[in-house]
């Protein structure tokens, strides 16, 4: 046999290996996901609607979903594309909230009136000079 025939062989079975593979992968995560949709899971669809599962239906293959309160779509269950869980920080102090105010040194009042004066007297700030053009 010549190695040029034997090398494109073994690519193609090498990728078809691969291929079965991520396929097997793919199919275990929606399987888990499919046993962790249960009644009262929040979840998001395929085209972003975010809702809460209030009844499965397995055998048509349909779930329905609480978007808003008394608003509920019925779904394909295969369109859900995640189960959202909520996160909570290791650190109990993340899920305080304390306002932080900072203290700016306070302009003296003589300042600013001559700061302002400065720009009334016909200079707009720009470098160019005043403005001209009365359109």
């Amino acid at each position: 046999m010549d190695l040029t025939l034997l090398l494109p062989l073994v690519l193609l079975g090498v990728m078809i290996f691969f291929m079965w593979r991520s396929n097997k992968k793919r199919t275990q995560q929606q399987q888990e996901m499919r046993s962790s949709a249960v009644i009262g899971a929040d979840v998001m669809t395929q085209s972003g609607v975010y809702g809460t599962i209030v009844d499965i239906d397995e055998d048509n293959n349909f779930t329905t979903i609480e978007s808003e309160p008394g608003t509920r779509l019925r779904v394909h269950s295969m369109t859900i594309a995640n189960i959202l869980t909520p996160s909570v920080p290791d650190d109990a102090s993340a899920l305080s909230v304390e306002e932080t105010v900072e203290e700016f040194p306070a302009t003296e009042p003589e300042h600013r009136d001559a700061a302002d004066a400065d720009r009334r007297d016909g200079d707009n700030g720009s470098e160019s000079g005043p403005n001209t053009n009365k359109a």
